[in-house]
């Protein structure tokens, strides 16, 4: 079953997720600025994002599934994520080596060798224990949410939480696109439900990305809206421009010397490997038309993911924690120009 795990790396975890600070006086920490509970959620959350890193890479050495390296890239920016702030802080760092399967604290050693043990039983199985990861990580950082008021932490952990409600829907939509009902491990039914919902990635057909999907795409359902997609493959990354309007109209008194006052467009940059890439969202404030001078500044907004059925359609799963918004768009190309060249670039994978 899936939702099986072996007894000793569940009991592991609960007791990871329960007693952090019970084992930190045992060992040599400095807590710095923060009280001690707190500074070291900071640390377990860097060396967790290291657990889901280095067991999505073995995974991806065992089932060469390229999402389990796309996601791993992801963990990977989760802990560059959290860096600056133990250095903010002045706190130790839990990652003193980033060997893979190395890790400071023994409960990590303890989960980490869990979802190996489940992985290797079979791809499907590896699916399940990376999703069983992502459920444990949603958690972890729900609670380092509500325990803090340090607003660099909470922005920080937000944007992270984001991210593994993505990888969550990527895991578990492994089982969904089987005809599997995924059963949740962590977290309660419901609330894996509400996480899911219509959230599900693309079909299990889905394409390697390629130059060829640089283009205009677009939701023909919401005209007017769109976005620039620009795949830079020698350097696996992903350039994205949104263009889109506010959650809600602008007042009749809204002013904009050029253009409309609801016009909104974001930005995202992100890594991918084979059919998945997942993109930070930035939106820019405090430039002016046609100036280098001041340099607009760019706040997170949450991340996406995109995937693409074919060379003319795919979704961009979207998470966006600071509108409290969610969800799936389809996308289309706006002309088919580029069609011939993305399908002449790449063959079709599968995940």
């Amino acid at each position: 079953m899936m939702n099986r795990f072996p007894i000793m790396l569940v009991a592991t975890c609960m007791f990871a997720i329960g007693a952090q600070i019970q084992n930190a006086d045992a060992q040599t920490i400095d807590f710095g600025k923060l009280d001690p509970w707190t500074a070291w959620e900071v640390m377990w959350v860097r060396e967790q994002a290291k657990v889901g890193r280095d067991a999505y890479l073995t995974f991806y050495d065992n089932w060469d599934k390229p999402v389990f390296a796309s996601i791993a890239e992801s963990e990977q920016r989760h802990m560059d994520a959290i860096l600056p702030l133990l250095e903010m802080y002045g706190l130790s760092d839990l990652v003193e080596d980033d060997t893979r399967g190395v890790f400071g604290d023994e409960r990590h050693t303890a989960i980490y060798n869990g979802l190996l043990e489940r992985g290797a039983l079979s791809e499907f199985a590896a699916f399940g224990a990376a999703a069983y990861m992502e459920e444990l990580e949603i958690d972890e950082l729900r609670g380092a949410i509500a325990s803090t008021d340090e607003q660099p932490l909470v922005d920080t952990y937000t944007n992270l939480l984001a991210a593994s409600y993505n990888h969550l829907r990527v895991y578990a939509g492994h089982s969904t696109a089987q005809g599997i009902y995924y059963t949740a491990q962590v977290l309660s039914q419901e609330d894996v439900d509400e996480i899911l919902g219509e959230n599900l990635p693309p079909p299990t057909n889905v394409l390697a990305l390629n130059a060829g999907l640089t283009d205009v795409w677009y939701n023909p359902a919401t005209a007017g809206q769109g976005f620039l997609i620009s795949v830079y493959p020698d350097k696996h990354i992903i350039w994205l421009a949104w263009l889109t309007y506010d959650t809600e109209l602008p007042g009749s008194d809204a002013a904009a010397n050029l253009g409309y006052p609801g016009q909104r467009w974001l930005m995202a940059q992100g890594g991918f490997e084979g059919a998945l890439a997942e993109l930070q969202v930035y939106s820019f404030s405090g430039g002016l038309f046609n100036a280098s001078e001041p340099l607009p500044v760019g706040t997170p907004m949450g991340s996406v993911m995109l995937q693409f059925e074919d060379c003319a359609h795919g979704n961009l799963t979207y998470d966006l924690p600071s509108i409290q918004r969610s969800g799936v768009i389809p996308l289309e190309r706006v002309a088919m120009d580029n069609v011939v060249i993305c399908e002449a670039l790449t063959p079709q994978v599968r995940r």
